[in-house]
């Protein structure tokens, strides 16, 4: 849907994103899940965007258009937007991020859906290479706080298991030290700390009884039938491919990690303080 794509303005820089502002009843409710890369975001956005009830736009964020663009996935994976929403778009000529966003919550209503944005909080927390320096803000929450009454929460994952999968990725090789992921961990686990998070190692051991919580805090109705279909959910941006999962949800063993890396973390104020608030252990 390339007149969609082409109609979404790009902000030039942050100064456009609204500050949050405070909540009234009178606002829509929108839906925000945040989560940093590697975290095994992935898989939890499969199981909840194949619940009943449900619109699951993947990898959202202001900055991040480019790559994964709201109204295309809205109209290529649910059909939310119409011939006559397009030609509107395309006779503004451009349309706000936030207005985009409005635009499709009002299309997810009118078909009873709920619409949840899987935040690509990467770009707000270590970049690379897509963002040079990382804003350590949601962008995504802040863009859209002026429309929306936002229901939010965060996924973690232990630091020393994201890096591990993260340090893999051909992408990032040589672009990231791990001092440079540890501040942008630091910030994202001081923010779930604050909204409230569920770590990603609770939800492998029992993914139900998780993500009934996640439905709970997102004011979703949990659909159980999730188990039966997560496996053949293909809506959702990530790389499943790369992930030792499969098609079982299972807390894995740890990847092998050498002892003067174990060293260098435990060294790290941001490792530590993110260990204490998330509830993480550093390993024996």
């Amino acid at each position: 849907m390339t007149s969609a794509a082409a109609t979404l303005a790009l902000p030039e820089d942050d100064r456009v994103l609204a500050r949050p502002s405070r909540r009234t009843a009178t606002r829509p409710v929108l839906r925000l899940i945040h989560h940093m890369a590697r975290s095994g975001g992935t898989v939890i956005s499969r199981c909840l965007g194949c619940m009943s009830g449900v619109v699951l736009l993947s990898e959202i964020h202001p900055l991040g258009i480019r790559q994964f663009n709201p109204l295309a996935q809205a109209q290529r994976w649910f059909g939310l937007l119409s011939s006559h929403d397009l030609a509107g778009l395309a006779a503004r000529g451009q349309i706000g991020f936030a207005d985009a966003i409005g635009l499709i919550h009002r299309r997810a209503a009118e078909c009873n859906q709920r619409l949840v944005l899987r935040d690509w909080s990467h770009l707000d927390f270590t970049g690379v290479p897509f963002v040079a320096r990382p804003a350590y803000r949601l962008l995504l929450a802040e863009a859209c706080s002026k429309q929306f009454d936002l229901r939010q929460v965060c996924t973690v994952r232990h630091p020393l298991d994201q890096w591990l999968s993260l340090r893999r990725l051909a992408i990032l090789q040589g672009k990231l030290t791990l001092a440079e992921f540890l501040a942008g961990y630091r910030r994202f686990a001081e923010i779930a700390h604050e909204i409230g998070f569920f770590r990603y190692e609770d939800f492998a051991g029992e993914p139900a009884p998780v993500l009934r919580s996640i439905c709970k805090r997102l004011d979703l109705r949990f659909d159980g039938g999730f188990s039966q279909r997560w496996r053949e959910y293909a809506l959702v941006t990530g790389d499943m491919a790369g992930s030792r999962a499969g098609s079982e949800i299972t807390q894995l063993p740890r990847r092998p990690v050498e002892a003067a890396l174990l060293d260098e973390f435990a060294a790290i104020d941001d490792y530590r303080k993110s260990l204490e608030l998330l509830g993480y252990q550093h390993p024996a």
